[in-house]
């Protein structure tokens, strides 16, 4: 990281960035728990009597339900040899531009678990939002996963449709605790090298307490569809995938003004192909939207595109996946 005159460089080009708009665009609450959140829902309606005069009723009550949305704990620790650091004339900035490089692996880390990550498979990580509308049928949000066309493989591609709202769908963090991913700079140590060999480092703890809570599995929606799908629908001239992001935006309990849409680089591809041959003007380019909780993280600048003024963000961290029945 050091410049021919021996200084160094702020502007370190990192090539292994990756878009990460999920981060972005949610909104953060605190739980009530210090592990992470217990959401009550309401588990059936009661019925009321139409009553005649002179006639009793009988009395209902409200059934509900409780479940926990749990925060993981996402941990690293910076340690920077006391003399390189010296060496490079400016230890402080030294030391920015490592930690730098780990905040991003924190956030692809992060929105990786949010999209993709099972605390049934893996208990100290978070439950994200794949396993919670794993396939069309047989789980309680299997309405709200479309999948046109025939999916096989591991190269399948999934577009999601998000309403963030704080009592609807957001990310957590533990009750007492603070939000985002937290630096405490922990001065000079004796540490360890490989060999256990002692040396005095500049040493950095970095810790993102975090979780996402769906308390309302209605304001999202998945689509998943092949690349590799031989039917019309998904050809370059084909309609189907327009044609089911507008399902998608009829299929979600309600539309709000902060509803994203989220694919991959292939998945809009595709779509502008496909709207292009179709002379279909769905896709527009409008100024970056901002509301309540998006203003603080708003907007960067610039033209972004959206879909019947819905935004569609492109999401590195969205991979090729197994085939969803």
């Amino acid at each position: 990281m050091m410049k021919p005159d021996g200084s160094i460089e702020a502007q370190v080009a990192n090539t292994l960035t990756k878009k990460l708009p999920i981060l972005r665009d949610m909104p953060w609450k605190e739980g009530n728990l210090p592990t992470g959140h217990r959401v009550t829902s309401v588990l059936g309606l009661p019925t009321p009597t139409w009553r005649k005069l002179n006639q009793g009723l009988d009395p209902t009550k409200v059934e509900t339900v409780q479940y926990d949305e749990a925060c993981g704990m996402l941990e690293d620790a910076s340690k920077i040899d006391v003399e390189v650091a010296k060496l490079s004339g400016n230890p402080a900035q030294y030391r920015a531009n490592q930690d730098k490089v780990k905040t991003e692996a924190f956030g692809q880390e992060l929105e990786r678990a949010i999209l993709y990550e099972s605390a049934a498979a893996h208990p100290e990580k978070i439950h994200g939002l794949a396993p919670r509308y794993p396939a069309t049928t047989g789980y309680t949000a299997s309405s709200y996963v479309l999948k046109p066309g025939t999916n096989s493989g591991t190269n399948c591609e999934s577009i999601w449709l998000i309403n963030w709202d704080p009592d609807r769908l957001c990310g957590l963090f533990p009750k007492g605790t603070i939000g985002g991913l937290q630096f405490e700079d922990k001065g000079e140590q004796l540490v360890l090298d490989s060999n256990s060999k002692q040396f005095w480092a500049y040493v950095t703890k970095m810790i993102w307490r975090a979780g996402l809570c769906v308390e309302d599995y209605r304001y999202a929606c998945r689509f998943q569809w092949d690349p590799d799908d031989s039917g019309g629908g998904f050809s370059d001239t084909g309609k189907q995938l327009y044609l089911t992001l507008q399902d998608m935006l009829a299929t979600v309990y309600d539309l709000m003004p902060t509803a994203r849409i989220y694919m991959s680089r292939t998945s809009l591809k595709k779509l502008t192909n496909q709207l292009a041959a179709n002379d279909t003007h769905f896709l527009e380019y409008v100024e970056e939207p901002s509301h309540g909780f998006f203003e603080a993280n708003a907007s960067m600048g610039g033209k972004v595109p959206s879909f019947l003024g819905v935004p569609v963000r492109v999401s590195d961290t969205l991979v090729g996946e197994s085939a969803i029945s």
